[in-house]
């Protein structure tokens, strides 16, 4: 039986997601739970573009080969919620990373623009940019409109700089965690289902964090699940922003902020375009031939 990747992260259900996007997803959610075939519009943002010196895009030739001339610049585009591993309709945080990947290791490119807008995504996305920082030799700018929960914390993790492309409906922060499931145990039993758990004596604590949230007792798996992951959410964004965040009210607990704030509170570096994001990769290289030299 073939997996569902967007099932599957749904029923893992902790989510680095901006609360205010969940209740969007909920008749999404509910068709694919319920087996309904889904119809996705195709995005009209690539995966990964390349731009020569001169900006102009690198189109593939007739026999689909793409030539990446010395000097170019990457364009990895990271819209929409993020799960894990990508299917058919979504690209996954595994295909994404793979063309960071890609860019970092060609030596053609000289830099990367990570293009981002997204409310957040699955939790079990956030390890394969944690991995990719450790990886990055290449300067990489990020470029959003908007950042939310697990996009912020993959673009501190990765970019050098972190640059608005616009000073109205830009955002950031969300930088939180949340746990969301729906009981639908009393509609099942209306309809005749009868529900049976049963764990032996050696199994006494088997998913009980869940079982006793159920009931309403949220405090074990805030402070089994939920609260570990915040704390290292909290921490990776003092890391990325080392020297720039200032901890306000709200940075680092959940509140979203448009660009104003944003910059008054080191969550953003300013705004600009994608030039503007070029011209800060030749920046470094330049600073960084000047230091090998």
């Amino acid at each position: 039986m073939k997996v569902n990747p967007i099932l599957q992260d749904i029923y893992k259900g902790e989510w680095l997601l901006d609360t205010q996007s969940i209740i969007s997803f909920a008749p999404i959610v509910s068709k694919i739970i319920g087996g309904e075939d889904l119809v996705f519009g195709e995005s009209s943002a690539a995966l990964l573009d390349i731009f020569d010196k001169n900006n102009k895009r690198m189109l593939p030739d007739e026999d689909g080969e793409l030539e990446i001339p010395k000097g170019s610049v990457a364009v990895v585009n990271m819209i929409g919620p993020v799960i894990k591993r990508g299917d058919l309709c979504t690209y996954g945080a595994d295909e994404i990373v793979g063309a960071l990947r890609f860019a970092n290791q060609n030596p053609n490119i000289k830099g990367i623009v990570f293009n981002v807008d997204g409310p957040g995504g699955s939790v079990g996305a956030i390890g394969l940019f944690l991995q990719f920082a450790k990886e990055k030799k290449k300067p990489v700018i990020g470029l959003i409109d908007t950042a939310y929960s697990l996009h912020y914390w993959a673009i501190v993790s990765v970019c050098d700089k972190i640059l608005a492309d616009n000073e109205v409906s830009s955002g950031v922060g969300s930088v939180g965690v949340v746990f969301s499931f729906v009981d639908t145990r009393a509609v099942m039993e209306e309809k005749g289902y009868v529900f049976h758990d049963i764990t032996p004596k050696e199994s006494k604590h088997k998913n009980e964090a869940f079982h006793l949230a159920r009931e309403g007792k949220y405090d074990q798996i805030k402070e089994e699940h939920l609260s570990p992951i915040a704390r290292k959410f909290q921490n990776g964004v003092r890391f990325g922003r080392a020297g720039k965040l200032k901890e306000a009210t709200g940075v680092l607990t959940g509140k979203t902020f448009g660009f104003d704030l944003g910059m008054e509170y080191g969550m953003l570096d300013g705004s600009g375009s994608f030039q503007d994001a070029v011209d800060h990769i030749d920046v470094m290289n330049e600073l960084n031939n000047y230091a090998n030299n």
